[in-house]
């Protein structure tokens, strides 16, 4: 509680470090993601443990949210981005066309493109204007750094 200070749930369930959360659009759910290659997810409301998701080979280092409130992406040192079905909890899709650890994921506020930032200073972003139909387009970028 912001106004108190008063600290109101202790979520647990990960076995190692949480890398990443987020909160769905609706904010009724939370999402966590670990070193522990498992994906949480967390009734808001009720401070409860609703799902386990696996999937990732390894350290799953970040998850996103898409804005339509019914997927989200996690991105992972297994070099691979998956899209999961937030009702069904289940993987829709997975990009396995990276060279190394993803770090990051991102979707835009639209829900259209879904950008991911790998170890090797190469941006991607995918088009993504109808998530269930999987016509995902890659586009490349040296970053910058």
């Amino acid at each position: 509680d912001l106004a108190t200070g008063k600290l109101l749930h202790t979520l647990e369930g990960h076995a190692m470090p949480i890398r990443s959360l987020t909160f769905s659009p609706d904010s009724q759910l939370l999402t966590t993601c670990s070193d522990d290659s498992s994906i949480k997810i967390y009734d808001v409301q009720h401070a409860n443990l609703i799902g386990t998701l696996s999937g990732h080979g390894s350290y799953v280092l970040c998850v996103d949210f898409c804005p339509d409130n019914t997927h989200f992406a996690t991105s992972s040192s297994d070099r691979k981005i998956k899209i999961w079905d937030a009702g069904m909890r289940r993987c829709v899709h997975t990009f396995a066309d990276h060279s190394d650890q993803v770090w990051g994921v991102a979707y835009n506020d639209g829900g259209s493109n879904l950008s991911q930032f790998p170890m090797i200073r190469v941006l991607s972003f995918y088009d993504c204007p109808i998530l269930k139909s999987f016509s995902f387009h890659v586009m490349r970028y040296v970053s910058v750094f």
